[in-house]
């Protein structure tokens, strides 16, 4: 089997075809205008003639990891269209996952600092922890990388000649690439060489953009190395070399020789790489047990179909349930009989998922007992079945309504009407999670039957960059989104009776599984005793009836002293079931309540 590497950069590509290697002077990546259409048009220039049957192909390129779904679409559209030699596999990632493959081993600990065009550091702890740091492109990041510089020189260069800002010697290199009005990040990076040549020979401008440059990229690759946040103290305080867990940084990309010594210097302990990006797309290709298996997106060339709609061809859901064939002849008494049977699978399909429910369930009711957030994000049927589940916890339990929420591609206005195109959109799912604040106590939770929403892929993803904890609920087996989540709920149902819908069994399965999570969550965080919900708000008469009963029942005692300790603690039911059960009044039993955090534990019974 051939292995055909491909190591993509903004600038230019490396190629490996087994042994031989050779560069290409045109680059792509999946944030550019052509998306996962224009990088596949510029992988196949690179590759050129494919080797004999059989061979795979491997490709790192930038934004595979913060735009799964157009890595997604990329490794879809690659495995046909090469003129009869199809490769029988093809292999997915992002850059810097390529290069800290190749610079550590498929299974090696360290950070990985690439700085080309951009800047992005990838850390691996002994325990396989993978962090991501940077990696953002120009507007928002890719501190100290070489667009950045050339940002900087260039725009120094342009005061200088102004009059605007002081003399440097950047002024006479610039003018030809000014006149020229550069735009793109390559083309700003093509400057970055320049401006590192003048910080050498003693340009003081050019020197504070390239002191700068190095402070961003020793920041970047801390923070890679130190991961949660309350970690990095120790390591950004200037610590030296002996801080770094071994063995330390790999810098690699276009302007590592450049900065080595400067980045050395402002105390990196810098690890000489074992291979690069290629060796590491040929590792991985071969490999499917990494830490970085998450990042890779594999498909196969004699899998049935290719490309996006072939793809959602292949899901369970899509398939007819057999006996459906003649759905629409059968006599109403027997067709409502056919859709009730057809969502019969979804409790066994919601029991299969036990144990993995229960791990989401410890580590949202962990999450709720720290002050975090459950945070739901999904499209069309999924998310309105998430935002109502969300919407249901504050009356039952008591909790802020806050700490509750549901992101919903298309926004409300989708709660109630489809909003077309709107689950496509997998930069809203980004965005939408960033402008929710989500951080890491928070657990955010992807429903999407088909396993491969963009939204959610993008909703996910960001998450999992802020540091949240990641759940997925889908109704196929093996999904992006599943691969995304650090729990995955695989709610397998099959075909539906009316092909497609999955507002039947998928849709029934996601509502049990929801209930269960939530209310299992809730009942870990304290906001139960026994059988019942001591956390009801009373907002009218059936809830008021519904408390009484709950404080007589849960005491022990008759409907007056029920009603009369209810009425002493304002209507608080954990208080006043408290109050009656420890012997307590109502204030010193809110005080053993936020002691404890749970009825049970406030009563020591």
């Amino acid at each position: 089997m051939t292995v055909v590497a491909v190591d993509l950069g903004r600038s230019g590509a490396r190629v490996a075809v087994g042994d031989r290697r050779f560069p290409t002077t045109t680059g792509a990546g999946l944030g550019d205008p052509g998306g996962a259409t224009g990088v596949a048009a510029v992988l196949r220039g690179a590759v050129g003639t494919p080797p004999a049957p059989p061979w795979t192909l491997a490709v790192g390129v930038p934004g595979a990891l913060t735009r799964p779904a157009a890595a997604v679409e990329l490794a879809e559209a690659l495995t046909a269209g090469w003129d009869g030699h199809d490769p029988d596999a093809v292999a997915v990632t992002s850059d810097v996952v390529a290069w800290h493959a190749g610079a550590f081993g498929a299974h090696g600990a360290g950070v990985v600092l690439a700085v080309g065009t951009g800047a992005v550091a990838l850390g691996v702890d002994d325990a396989g922890t993978v962090r991501r740091v940077d990696g953002h492109g120009l507007l928002l990041g890719d501190a100290g990388g070489g667009a950045t510089i050339g940002q900087q020189g260039l725009r120094a260069a342009l005061r200088a000649l102004e009059g605007s800002g002081p003399a440097t010697t950047l002024a006479g290199p610039a003018r030809d690439v000014l006149a020229a009005r550069p735009g793109t990040p390559a083309e700003l990076a093509a400057f970055a060489p320049a401006v590192l040549e003048a910080a050498d020979a003693g340009d003081a401008v050019a020197g504070r953009i390239v002191d700068a440059a190095v402070a961003d990229l020793v920041a970047t690759a801390r923070a890679a190395a130190a991961g949660p946040a309350d970690d990095v103290a120790p390591l950004a305080s200037g610590a030296g070399s002996d801080a770094w867990p071994a063995p330390g940084v790999a810098l690699v990309g276009g302007l590592a020789g450049p900065l080595a010594d400067r980045v050395r210097a402002a105390g990196l302990p810098l690890h000489e790489p074992r291979g690069d990006a290629l060796d590491g797309l040929v590792a991985l290709a071969a490999d499917a047990t990494t830490a970085h298996e998450p990042a890779v997106t594999r498909r196969r060339e004699r899998d049935p179909g290719t490309g996006p709609a072939a793809d959602t061809d292949r899901l369970p859901t899509e398939g007819v349930r057999p006996g459906s064939e003649q759905l629409d002849a059968l006599p109403t008494h027997d067709l409502v009989a056919r859709l009730v049977d057809g969502q019969s699978a979804a409790p066994g399909a919601v029991a299969a998922t036990t144990a993995h429910l229960a791990h989401a369930a410890d580590l949202l009711g962990a999450a709720f007992r720290r002050g975090g957030r459950l945070v739901y994000t999904g499209a069309g049927t999924s998310g309105r079945l998430a935002m109502q589940d969300a919407a249901e916890l504050p009356p039952t339990f008591g909790l802020d309504p806050s700490r509750a929420i549901a992101l919903l591609a298309g926004g409300r206005d989708a709660a109630d009407a489809a909003v077309e195109g709107a689950e496509d959109d997998d930069a809203a799912g980004r965005a939408d999670v960033e402008d929710a604040l989500v951080g890491p106590d928070d657990v955010v939770v992807g429903v999407a039957a088909s396993g491969r929403t963009p939204y959610v892929l993008g909703a996910l993803t960001a998450a999992r960059a802020l540091g949240a904890t990641t759940v997925a609920v889908v109704n196929t087996a093996g999904s992006p989104i599943a691969a995304l989540a650090d729990v995955a709920i695989e709610l397998v149902t099959g075909p539906e009776v009316l092909a497609g819908s999955t507002r039947l069994a998928a849709g029934t399965a996601q509502k049990i599984a929801l209930n269960t999570l939530t209310t299992a969550a809730m009942v870990r965080s304290g906001a139960t005793y026994g059988p019942w919900m001591v956390g009801v708000r009373v907002t009218n008469a059936k809830l008021r009836r519904r408390a009484e009963r709950i404080v007589r029942d849960a005491a022990g005692v008759d409907e007056d002293a029920a009603r009369a300790a209810l009425r002493a603690a304002g209507d608080d039911v954990a208080a006043a079931v408290v109050s009656l059960l420890a012997g307590v009044d109502s204030a010193a039993a809110r005080e053993r309540l936020t002691t404890a955090g749970s009825v049970r534990g406030a009563v020591g019974r």
